[in-house]
Parts: C-alpha cells; sequence; structure tokens
C-alpha cells in the first residue's frame, strides 16, 4: 500500500508543480521511534545488508518522484500527460504482477534484483544523459519511466520473498516494519524535497543521483549470501506450470484469498480518498503547494509510526486483533478528514497513513508464514496485479465522485468501504490469519 501511497501522493505533486509552472513561469524490542531510524546491529547481516540497499534505492526513488513530474511540467502544460508519465511507473505492476513474481520463484532471488537495480541504474542514466543534451520528450519520459516500473516489478517481488531466507521467522514483523521505516523515510520523507532541490540546481542531477543509488543498492544486495534452494526445484518445471500453480496458489490458500479480496476492496476506497486530496487540500483548505508538501510529510511520519508499532501489537496481542484493529483506526480517520479543517485534515492523514502501513506489514508477514518459499513470488504477484487494478479503479472513482458530488465524498466513500471489511470481513480475516492455511 506505502507504494499506492507514493504513486498517489507524486501525482497530486505532479499537479501542484503543473499548477505553479502556469502561473510562474513525499527489534526484536520496542525502542524510541529515532532509534529505529538507523540500521538494527541486532538483525542478521544478510538481512542488514538488503536493508541498506532499500534505503539506498528508495532514497533515489523519491528524488526521481519529485525530479519526474518537474521535467514533465516543463515539456508540456497538459495535466494529463503529466499524470501519464506519473502512471506509466505504476502500470507493470498491473501488467506483469504474476510474471514478475514466477520470474522471481524460477531465479535467484539476489541476483534478480541486483539485475533489477542494474537495469533501472541504466534506464535513469540514459534519461539524465537526455536531459544534460536537451533531448528530452514527453514520449521518452514515458518510455523511461515504464521500463523503471518493470525493473520495481522484479525487484519488488523478489524482494518479499527473500526475507523468509534471511531472518528468523519470530523476526519477520521487524524485518518488514525496518523495510518499511526505509521507504517511507527515504522514498517519501526525504527524497521529494531533495529532488526538488536537486533540480532547482540542474536538471539532470536527480535522475543522476537515482542512477548512482541503485548501483549502491546492486552493490549491497550482491553481497548478501542466501540459501534458495528454490531454484534447483525450478529447473524441472516449465513456465506455464509454475504460472498455473502461482494463480491457483493465490485462489486456494486462505490467507493470500482472504487477505488478497481484504486487500482490493480496501485500495478502492484507499486510492479513491488519495488520489483527489489536492483539490481538498489546496482547494477547500487553501494551502499553497509549498505547504502540501510539509503536508506530506505529516502522512509520512504517521507511516513510520505505524511501521514502527506494529511488531509489539502483533507481539502483544496477534495478528487479527492488529489487523482488524487498524482497519477500524483507518475508517474513523477518513471520517476526521472529511472535516474540512487543516488540523483535522492532517491528523486523519497521519493517522490513516499510519494504520495502513500497520496493517499492511501484518498481511505480508502472515503470506511469508503461510506460503512456501518456493511459491511466495508467484502467489503474491497475482494478488499484486488485482491490488494495482482495484488502485487504477479507485482513483478513476475518486475522481468522479469529488467532480459529480463533493470534494468530501471521497473520504466517506472510503469510511463506508473499511467500515464494511470491519464488519463483513471479521469472521472470514480471523479465520484466515489464526490458521494460517
Amino acid at each position: 500500500m506505502c507504494h499506492l501511497q507514493t504513486a498517489a501522493a507524486t501525482s497530486c505533486f505532479a499537479q501542484i508543480v503543473l499548477d505553479a509552472s502556469r502561473s510562474q513561469g513525499r527489534a526484536r524490542r520496542s525502542r524510541p521511534m529515532g532509534a529505529h531510524l538507523r540500521i538494527d546491529p541486532k538483525m542478521p547481516r544478510p538481512f542488514r545488508r538488503l536493508l541498506g540497499a532499500t534505503w539506498s534505492s528508495n532514497l533515489g526513488d523519491g528524488v526521481r518522484n519529485a525530479a519526474l513530474p518537474l521535467i514533465a511540467a516543463t515539456l508540456t502544460t497538459s495535466a494529463s500527460t503529466v499524470t501519464a508519465v506519473i502512471a506509466a511507473t505504476t502500470l507493470p505492476f498491473a501488467l506483469f504482477g504474476v510474471l514478475a513474481g514466477t520470474l522471481a520463484d524460477r531465479r535467484a532471488r539476489v541476483s534478480l534484483i541486483v539485475r533489477a537495480h542494474l537495469f533501472r541504474a541504466l534506464v535513469m542514466g540514459a534519461l539524465a544523459l537526455l536531459v544534460v543534451m536537451d533531448q528530452m520528450s514527453v514520449g521518452v519520459l514515458i518510455i523511461g519511466a515504464f521500463l523503471l516500473g518493470c525493473g520495481e516489478a522484479v525487484a519488488d517481488s523478489a524482494g518479499p520473498a527473500l526475507i523468509p531466507s534471511l531472518v528468523d521467522d519470530h523476526e519477520l514483523e521487524q524485518a518488514n516494519g525496518e523495510l518499511e521505516t526505509a521507504e517511507l523515510v527515504a522514498n517519501d520523507l526525504v527524497g521529494p524535497p531533495l529532488g526538488s532541490v536537486l533540480f532547482s540546481v540542474a536538471a539532470a542531477a536527480p535522475f543522476a543521483l537515482d542512477a548512482v543509488s541503485f548501483v549502491g543498492a546492486a552493490a549491497l544486495v550482491g553481497s548478501v549470501d542466501a540459501d534458495e534452494p528454490h531454484v534447483e526445484e525450478a529447473r524441472t518445471r516449465l513456465w506455464r506450470h509454475d504460472l498455473r500453480e502461482g494463480i491457483a496458489t493465490a485462489w486456494n490458500n486462505r490467507v493470500l484469498r482472504t487477505t488478497g479480496a481484504l486487500i482490493v476492496v480496501l485500495q478502492l476506497g484507499n486510492l479513491a480518498a488519495i488520489a483527489p486530496i489536492v483539490l481538498y487540500v489546496t482547494g477547500r483548505l487553501g494551502l499553497d503547494p509549498a505547504a502540501y508538501g510539509l503536508f506530506l510529510a505529516v502522512g509520512s511520519f504517521g507511516g513510520i509510526a505505524g511501521s514502527r508499532l506494529a511488531g509489539p501489537a502483533v507481539r502483544r496481542i496477534g495478528p487479527f486483533p492488529t489487523l482488524i484493529t487498524s482497519i477500524a483506526v483507518a475508517a474513523a480517520a477518513f471520517l476526521l478528514m472529511a472535516i474540512p479543517n487543516t488540523i483535522t485534515v492532517g491528523i486523519g492523514f497521519a493517522v490513516t497513513f499510519g494504520a495502513v502501513v500497520m496493517g499492511r506489514i501484518v498481511v505480508v508477514t502472515v503470506r511469508q508464514r503461510s506460503v512456501p518459499s518456493r511459491l511466495l513470488g508467484r502467489a503474491q504477484g497475482a494478488i499484486r496485479t488485482l491490488v494495482w487494478g482495484a488502485a487504477s479503479v479507485g482513483a478513476v472513482i475518486g475522481g468522479a465522485l469529488t467532480d459529480s458530488v463533493s470534494d468530501r465524498a471521497p473520504f466517506l466513500l472510503a469510511a463506508g468501504l473499511y467500515l464494511a471489511v470491519v464488519i463483513f470481513g471479521w469472521r472470514p480475516l480471523r479465520r484466515a490469519l489464526e490458521a494460517r492455511t
């Protein structure tokens, strides 16, 4: 969901950039939050290296997420064209989720992540060179964004499937929480402001930094020593067999089927509320673009808090109570955001982001525990395809509601969908998470 939040926020930022350009030529034990912003030395060394790579690549991604709409706004005055550049980075997740997952189950995941990082480094390096040579066009930018999304789809399929082979079972919540923190801080909090500053200095600088970040991430992941027995098993299987098996697993496994249906419904509401939020914040609340950037940062802090609370909450009350509580809290926060006041909307946004992140950590962890390692990439890839499709539909619904009903209607829809999941999904979610079969 974090990627979804980031994509939505970046699309919103693209609209702000365009408007501005017309007017003036994002532990094993509980510790203080600040302590979690460094890599925990108590975690296994291979995981720490993967975590370091996550910090590196996500910082570059955050820088790029600010630079893409900025460079697009210098090439066109069409809002739909600017957002098309952003959408191109997410499209591969919907198109190739199952294929990327199958690839992650047939190849050595460490090597696959390294190659995906290096591929993205080449793409970003090429884009930086084109900017320096003043040869960039909207069409080339969209193609480049799509290729970046393809590389990210592969890396994001292999990464979660690799985690269970790097840490012990009881460390999964902490490991996933550490990765969430890295993504939130680097991708949503630090990267975008840094990207904006670098772009103002030299338009090619953010793209060059992103390329370097991928090279650094590839070097770190390449040093990871992981046991990957699924590679030998895959040699005797056909591609089409693996594809069918992955889809069948996503449907037949109770945890995957139930949590997949859950996330599809939640993402319809989540993106319906988040995608058009820039109009609500800058229009009804009257925030300027700079203040809107701070508003997004508030959401990131909420997400960081959620990533830190997930592990302790699961250890104290269990996966199902943690998940259902996070959904209920998010529903209440969406209702709070429907009150047109800067403070209530900011608090609601931060709480929503935190609850969403906490719920995602629970879901990812129970999936890692319920699916054999050799099937994890394919099974999650099938779910990811549905989730990204639902996210796109939710964004369209949110825009239509804003135009035809009210700018507060998307929040009410999101709250209603989240409450419906609590009411109607209580029993199947409890059975799935407590049985883990």
